[in-house]
């Protein structure tokens, strides 16, 4: 069995708010649908915009030329305006959520306040309003991409003033309130049950994929990443990071010492778990999110340490060897040697490729086994 992964992010979806429970895969998750979401989003704000105020006419026809009618046209000048100028946030922060969130709830706001003010002036088409405000509620749940629990907030919220302001001008009696009152609430549950499906379809998907790539990224015996997470550029990536902002890098190769007397003498499950165990303490010691650790081969191991100098990589490769030997209930003894090969910061020249950075912790790693085993060596990697 493989141990628990700490640099596994946390997929579970939270159903009441139809979001990933831990706010980093939630963030993970938005910023990937964030261009699709913003190509939807573009659209219904212009679509919004364009019919806000063509709706005018209808204000016009029921009120004629008046200066209520000229005052709504007004109103709905307005709402088409912030539909624009979100627009236009939209295309000058394409990459920010937040400009996103912020473009749909400001749209929805204001065009229903603009929408209870049209209504307030016109209680002679009732009917007609409360198809307008159904249609509007169908909107926000899901035509404009917005976080669930705030599309909710605006739904909920518009149909308690549009219930209050028909109940306040007293144009129904008891009986058709009640039943607008019902409509209105099963018009929300509708939206709430459809837009918390989608959320929640979409989040199941976005996971469904995440851990296929998982799979196909980690050794399913230790958890670590594998070497074709390796062969996909990741230490090239983290070079060229160290080049361009000047950051130390370092890499530590581990190999458990003897790893086939033990498999010889004790059998392949209990070298398996002896891997696993090593895994384990691997993951445990390195930093979440910001250290890779990767099964190199069979019974070696591959770290990947950012923003981390020689000495720091000594010290923690020393904490891994301390901790693997002395490990208290273990009920095989085993070792390992490490070998690490590190640039320093703001070093004037790189290694020249990442198997050249590794090369150098290879043989650092030999060394460590002709000195003796169970033992660190390291070295400053040069081009």
């Amino acid at each position: 069995m493989s141990p628990q992964d700490p640099h596994r992010p946390n997929l579970a979806i939270d159903c009441r708010r139809a979001e990933f429970a831990d706010p980093a895969s939630e963030s993970r998750f938005t910023r990937q649908f964030l261009p699709e979401r913003n190509r939807q989003l573009k659209a219904s704000l212009l679509f919004a915009a364009a019919f806000y105020v063509a709706f005018a006419a209808t204000d016009f026809a029921t009120l004629g030329d008046t200066a209520i009618a000229w005052m709504l046209m007004g109103l709905r000048s307005v709402v088409a305006l912030v539909g624009l100028g979100c627009f236009a946030a939209i295309v000058r922060h394409p990459r920010s959520v937040r400009v996103s969130i912020r473009a749909a709830c400001t749209l929805l706001v204001a065009a229903l306040a603009v929408f209870m003010v049209v209504c307030w002036f016109q209680p002679q088409v009732l009917a007609w309003n409360a198809m307008s405000q159904a249609l509007i509620l169908m909107a926000v749940y899901v035509n404009f991409p917005n976080r669930f629990i705030y599309a909710v907030a605006i739904g909920v919220g518009s149909s308690i003033v549009f219930a209050a302001m028909l109940a306040i001008q007293g144009n129904l009696r008891a009986d058709d309130l009640l039943t607008l009152v019902l409509l209105l609430v099963m018009g929300n549950a509708l939206g709430y049950i459809a837009a918390r499906r989608f959320h929640v379809a979409q989040r199941e998907q976005f996971r469904a994929s995440l851990q296929l790539q998982q799979l196909a990224d980690r050794d399913p015996l230790t958890g670590c990443h594998n070497r074709r997470f390796l062969q996909k550029g990741l230490l090239n990536a983290e070079l060229e990071r160290t080049r361009r902002y000047g950051a130390p890098l370092s890499v530590v190769l581990c190999d458990l010492d003897h790893f086939k007397r033990i498999n010889d003498t004790y059998g392949h499950a209990a070298g398996d778990q002896v891997l696993a165990d090593f895994a384990g303490l691997l993951l445990s010691l390195t930093r979440d999110t910001v250290d890779s650790v990767i099964r190199y081969g069979g019974e070696e191991f591959l770290l990947v340490l950012p923003q981390t100098d020689l000495a720091g990589a000594q010290a923690l490769a020393e904490r891994i060897r301390a901790a693997f030997a002395d490990a208290p209930g273990a009920t095989i003894k085993a070792t390992a040697s490490f070998g690490i090969a590190s640039v320093p910061a703001q070093a004037p020249v790189l290694p020249a490729s990442s198997e050249a950075l590794i090369g150098a912790a290879d043989a650092q790693l030999y060394a460590a086994k002709r000195g003796g085993r169970n033992m660190v060596c390291a070295t400053l990697a040069g081009p």
